[in-house]
This record gives structure tokens, sequence and C-alpha cells, in this order.
């Protein structure tokens, strides 16, 4: 396994964030004018470039010699970590939801402000209160369609961001950086990968250094596919009332 050293790390982290913020700032307007819906064009924006991504490593993968579970560090956690792991996800949310704050202050500043066009996930101004009408322009009311979308969103996002950021990424920067790796990993994760959304950099401080420290602590992804699936999966909390109501 090869080291990455700084120089690697901020390509591997930069070419997706910046083909993200690329995609986001130029093709998401021209999709949404070829009649594609609101959500397949974000979900195209956002995932596609980390899908290539995902298909980059698979290769590297299949022509390795290490057993999947090795080469993306995928290790099994004991009850006492995954009870950590938990309660370290109590503590990211209630950070997340002290630092909100800081999501509308840094919108206002030059450079950091939401683009008009931006689908509503993304937003700053986005209402959450329950029950929604629509969410990424999809319309709520006894649709049972966002449910899958929200599951294909979630296992595309946990799956290929732990896999890339987690799996592949910090345990090679490891070998260059040491014990501080989760450090670089979580800032090049926060400043790189969400640019596109920079308005929220403050906000997500917590869940993108809290992640890859338990996941390099514990030598394993899980710790970043349970906090990270189960903030995703509070977004149900709000769209299944809104489905019902």
């Amino acid at each position: 396994m090869k080291e990455m050293d700084l120089k690697k790390a901020m390509l591997f982290f930069g070419i997706p964030g910046l083909s993200i913020f690329a995609m986001f700032n130029w093709a998401y307007e021209v999709l949404i004018k070829m009649n594609i819906s609101i959500h397949w064009s974000a979900y195209l924006c956002l995932w596609g470039p980390i899908l290539v991504m995902v298909g980059y490593i698979f290769i590297r993968y299949f022509t390795s010699e290490h057993s999947f579970k090795k080469y993306f560090m995928i290790g099994r956690l004991s009850k006492k970590q995954i009870l950590i792991v938990i309660g370290a996800f109590i503590v990211v949310q209630v950070l997340e939801s002290l630092l909100s704050f800081s999501r509308p202050f840094l919108a206002s500043l030059p450079g950091f402000h939401v683009p008009s066009y931006y689908p509503d996930l993304f937003r700053t101004d986005m209402d959450l209160k329950v029950p929604l009408d629509t969410f990424l322009g999809i319309k709520m009311n006894r649709n049972v369609f966002p449910i899958f979308f929200w599951l294909l969103w979630l296992v595309t996002n946990i799956g290929c961001e732990e896999l890339l950021w987690r799996g592949y990424a910090l345990p090679r920067m490891e070998k260059y950086f040491g014990k501080w790796a989760w450090l670089v990993n979580g800032l090049l994760w926060n400043i790189c990968i969400h640019l596109f959304m920079r308005w929220s950099f403050i906000t997500l401080i917590p869940v993108t250094l809290i992640v890859p420290y338990l996941c390099q602590r514990y030598k394993s992804i899980w710790p970043g596919v349970i906090i990270h699936g189960l903030g995703n999966l509070l977004v149900y909390a709000i769209l299944i009332p809104s489905i019902l109501y």
C-alpha cells in the first residue's frame, strides 16, 4: 500500500471537489434546461464525479493483491466502540445544530452566496417544517417516490464517500502523516468536497473531523458509515410525515 502525501491527497480530494463545484455552477442549469428533473440533476451533479472516483479505486483494487476488507479498511468494531460511535453521532448533531447560525452568515459574505438556482437541499433558507410541499423538486403529498430516491441517495452517499475518503485515502494518508492523518483527511473532505456548498464549512467541522478521527483510531470505515448514515436517515423524519400528510 503506497503512501498518500499532501500533493496526492490534495489531488485526490481536489479533483472531485472542483468537478462537483463545476457541475453545480455550470452543468446544473444546463440539465434543468434539458428538462431533466431537479432531483436527478442534483444527483448527477453531486454524485457523478464521486462515482467516477469509485470506479477508479475499484480498478486499482482489482489489480491489487489485497482482500476487499484490507484494501478499504473494513475492520470490525467492538460493542464498546459501537456505543462510542453512537455517542459521537449525538455529539455531532448537537454541535452542528449549535453551529448552524454560521450558514446564513457565511452566505452573506462575498464569494459565499448561495446561487438562486440551487436546489432546496443545499440552500440556507430551506424551510424544514413538516409537511414539506416539495423536496428536491419532488411533490411530497401521497407520493412514495421520495422514500426510494432518498434511499438511493443515502446508499450512494455513504457507500461511495466512506470507501473513498476513509477506506481508500485515510490508511494511505496515515503512512505519510502518521497520527495526524485524520485531521488532514477531515479538512480536505470539508474544504474540497463541500466547496459547492461552502456556506456550510463551519457547520460541517464536527462531522468532518470526528468521522476520520474515529475511523483512524479504530482502523475501520464503520464509524463513518454509522455517523454518516444515521445523519442521512434523519431526513426520513421529515420525508415520511410530509408524504403522509
